[in-house]
């Protein structure tokens, strides 16, 4: 059976479908990274639909769902600071991974900002991720301690020229 593979920018009354996504995608991304209690308690707030709503709104966010036949599988969001657009999520369910979906979603961002590098921040200790984003052009730019409520992590920025 062929597939349908659709990307589409979503408006802010369609910010639940992110959050629904999340909820499924991130407890098996992070998991094993920064344990089940810290990915709950991440959830609850960076993916309350009012914090990415404010996101949109208030920051110039822009989001994006990916649909393959008639289910939404992933989505991405991303936003221009300076000559940077800022690639702030990506993410796919695990089942549809390796359809060139997550390049999909970054080629909707790239058409949609005008930009001269692309960068992301990616937690230390996600080499899934980390091995993704090399495959796909991005050099490791910096190592970064981050704060998210009160839990610590360290990140690396990772960009890439257009």
């Amino acid at each position: 059976m062929a597939r349908t593979v659709r990307i589409r920018r979503i408006d802010v009354d369609e910010l639940e479908i992110v959050r629904e996504l999340a909820l499924i995608i991130w407890p098996k991304c992070y998991r094993n990274i920064i344990g089940p209690d810290r990915v709950d308690a991440m959830l609850a707030v960076l993916y309350a639909t009012d914090n990415l709503e404010r996101e949109m709104v208030e920051h110039g966010h822009v989001f994006w769902i990916v649909r393959v036949n008639e289910m939404d599988v992933g989505y991405a969001s991303a936003y221009v600071d300076g000559d940077r657009l800022w690639l702030k999520k990506l993410y796919v369910r695990d089942e549809f991974r390796g359809l060139g979906l997550g390049k999909a979603l970054i080629e909707a961002a790239l058409d949609h900002f005008t930009a001269r590098e692309l960068a992301l921040y990616v937690n230390k200790d996600n080499t899934p991720a980390i091995n993704y984003y090399l495959r796909s052009g991005f050099q490791v730019e910096a190592e970064v301690p981050v704060q998210m409520g009160p839990y610590e992590f360290t990140d690396y920025v990772m960009q890439r020229t257009l």
